[in-house]
Order: structure tokens, then sequence, then C-alpha cells
């Protein structure tokens, strides 16, 4: 029996912790907040298209508000419960991308 592991990743605060950790990844700054403006325009468009699979994406790379613990949007019941089922935005509470 195998089983499938959802790993999450915090992206804006990996980012963060790139920048942050070594003074010599400062030059990764301004890629990177390159990154996250495109990652929150991606967010936008996935909220428009409201595709389940895409927004469970969405959920597990933070870029929702509502599943970012450093959100005041913050919303882990919704955050499982969209993981959980195939639900689609408007079915739930709206949902707004981080960044």
């Amino acid at each position: 029996m195998t089983q499938k592991l959802d790993w999450r990743v915090h992206t804006s605060g990996l980012f963060e912790e790139i920048i942050n950790s070594n003074p010599t990844t400062i030059i990764f700054r301004h890629p990177l907040t390159i990154l996250r403006s495109l990652l929150s325009e991606v967010a936008k468009r996935a909220i428009e298209l409201n595709d389940p699979e895409l927004h469970r994406l969405m959920i597990r790379l933070t870029l929702y508000s509502m599943a970012d613990p450093k959100s005041k949007d913050y919303n882990p019941e919704m955050v499982n419960e969209l993981l959980k089922n195939d639900l689609k935005i408007g079915e739930e509470k709206e949902v707004k991308q981080d960044g």
C-alpha cells in the first residue's frame, strides 16, 4: 500500500529565507521578487478559472491568502475542505491570492 504525501510549501516564506539567510543570496532579491509577482498573477488566474485541482496546487504553494498561516485571511477549515474535495471557489467563501 502506498501513501500519497501532499507536501506544502510556504512560497513567500521560502523566498524570504533564501534572501535573508545568507548575505551572498541578496543577488536573488530581484529575480525572486519578479517570480513572486508572476505567481501572484497565476493565483489570480487560478481563481478566475475556478478549477478544483488548480486550487489545491495554489493552496499547497500558499499562493492564496486563506492558505497562508501568516495572513489575516487564513482559514484552515476551508483549506482542508478544498484539499479534500473537488470544490470550486464560490461553493465556499471567496478566496484571495497572496501577494
